[in-house]
């Protein structure tokens, strides 16, 4: 013991053990250009030292509200509660994109395929949307809220008109090639995490002669019937009745012209073709008409009869 008294006080005579005196409130300490500051102090020893007084008020509330019954009346302690962002739709879109293998090696084909990729999850992502902020008379509330779901899937193939005939008359008893086929898979009423929307099928034959009739490229056809399909798998159908068509209609053309892809909907195209087909043929029908008019009044006589008198004269 007189020998650690001894050590003690050689350390304090040496200044080892006092800390440096703070300078004057007016002298501004000085450090050299590239030195480093000094180190922090130590952090103390936890042996023999007391909490802070708000660590320790609360660890005493803490403990007793844990130890005594709460009384009957009494305000229940406030805990720390983490707070969950709110998720705005699904968490994952899961979009698969196909290419049956009738169809030709095409880099064309390839690169709409890649291309679609991004762009299904686009449109779904905004047709959510409007799912939420809209109110529709027709269409099925079967699939209502989207955010309820941690992921939706979906599949997308490319075809040619053979497969996608065959499909027609499996599906809807229809034995010709469509442009576009909606296959639902949702089962209303049950209740798992991820939403099966369906498969989507689209004759790339088809696409390309609607393309060329409508002038425009083969992938904005696809991005239309795409669209098209689309709304089918979340409830809407234009042949129930007038009222039905104008919605998805509507519902077309907010979806295309959001996203700014070139084209009309589905709905109006079809409409619109039909209704110059119905001008040409009216206008056919009027020419031809004409053209019969005319060949009448051509071999039509100058004079239909001839009068002479007794001398044979004509008059």
């Amino acid at each position: 013991m007189a020998r650690l008294h001894h050590l003690l006080s050689r350390a304090l005579a040496s200044n080892h053990l006092l800390r440096p005196s703070p300078p004057p409130f007016s002298a501004r300490p000085t450090l050299p250009l590239h030195s480093q500051p000094p180190p922090p102090p130590p952090p103390p020893h936890p042996h023999g030292r007391s909490p802070p007084h708000f660590l320790a008020a609360a660890s005493r509330h803490y403990a007793s509200s844990m130890s005594r019954p709460r009384r009957r009346g009494s305000a229940r302690p406030m805990y720390p509660r983490r707070r969950r962002a709110r998720r705005k739709g699904p968490a994952e879109l899961s979009v698969q994109i196909g290419i049956e293998e009738a169809l030709p090696d095409d880099p064309l084909i390839l690169s709409i395929a890649e291309t679609l990729r991004t762009d299904a999850g686009k449109a779904m992502k905004l047709a959510f949307h409007n799912l939420g902020n809209s109110e529709y008379k027709t269409r099925d509330p079967c699939i209502s809220n989207v955010d309820e779901y941690d992921s939706v899937e979906v599949s997308l193939l490319l075809c040619d008109d053979d497969f996608i005939r065959k499909l027609n008359k499996e599906w809807r008893d229809e034995d010709h090639a469509t442009d576009v086929l909606s296959m639902s898979q949702h089962i209303p009423g049950l209740q798992i995490p991820v939403l099966q929307l369906g498969d989507l099928v689209i004759s790339v034959d088809t696409a390309r002669r609607q393309a060329e009739e409508r002038g425009h490229t083969l992938l904005d056809e696809i991005r239309i019937l795409m669209v098209h399909g689309l709304l089918h798998l979340l409830g809407f159908d234009h042949e129930l009745s007038k009222e039905a068509e104008e919605e998805m209609e509507q519902e077309e053309e907010q979806i295309l012209n959001t996203l700014e892809w070139i084209g009309k909907g589905l709905i109006r195209s079809a409409y619109h073709f039909s209704t110059d087909m119905d001008h040409s043929e009216n206008s056919d029908e009027a020419n031809r008409d004409i053209e019969k008019r005319s060949l009448r009044e051509g071999h039509q006589p100058k004079l239909t009869h001839i009068v002479c008198d007794i001398d044979g004269e004509s008059q």
